[in-house]
């Protein structure tokens, strides 16, 4: 049986980018996502992707699609899912924006990994990488609520690897740019 990869947020973008890449590594990919009809055309494209609707931001959801992992050799998840919801300065913002970016940003990526860590155990082995951006390191202006929630992903990422220190689980944190 072909060791899985999950990917969050593989809709589009770094996510898409990354389930085509393990894919071809001889992984079978497991890209989940809220928006499905995207992610279908990559499935059709690679007969190592399989589609999954997932909600970081939803409990259930998460539960859900962790129950259909129970037993099965998850090696690797990608917390992916994300995205910057505004370009307001902090004295015009929206504080229901700032809850929504930190609930997809960071707390989704809790989720994934407080629902999948136990299943890399099981397994004996995993890697949980966590992409935040160059925004966790460096502010700009008009981007709040994601600089903030990006530090928070940076956080995560740190504390985890700490926390995960003698299991056998590799914590990565991918700080990427601006992208296309």
């Amino acid at each position: 049986m072909k060791e899985i990869a999950v990917v969050t947020g593989a809709s589009s973008g770094i996510g898409a980018a990354t389930a085509v890449a393990l894919a071809k590594s001889g992984y079978e990919v497991i890209a989940a996502a809220r928006r499905v009809d995207r992610l279908e055309a990559l499935a059709k494209a690679n007969p190592n992707i399989k589609t999954a609707h997932l909600d970081v931001t939803d409990q259930k959801s998460v539960d859900d699609f962790a129950k259909t992992l129970q037993g099965k050799p998850v090696a690797i998840l990608v917390n992916n899912a994300g995205g910057a919801f505004d370009g307001a300065a902090v004295l015009d913002s929206d504080p229901k924006v700032w809850q929504e970016t930190y609930d997809v940003n960071v707390v989704g990526a809790v989720r994934m990994t407080k629902a999948i860590t136990p299943i890399m155990k099981a397994h004996g082995k995993g890697h949980i990488v966590i992409i935040s951006s160059t925004a966790g390191y460096i502010a700009y202006e008009n981007g709040g609520s994601y600089v903030a929630a990006k530090h928070g992903d940076v956080a995560l990422a740190r504390t985890l690897r700490l926390e995960l220190a003698g299991d056998p689980i590799r914590v990565t944190e991918i700080a990427p740019g601006m992208v296309k």
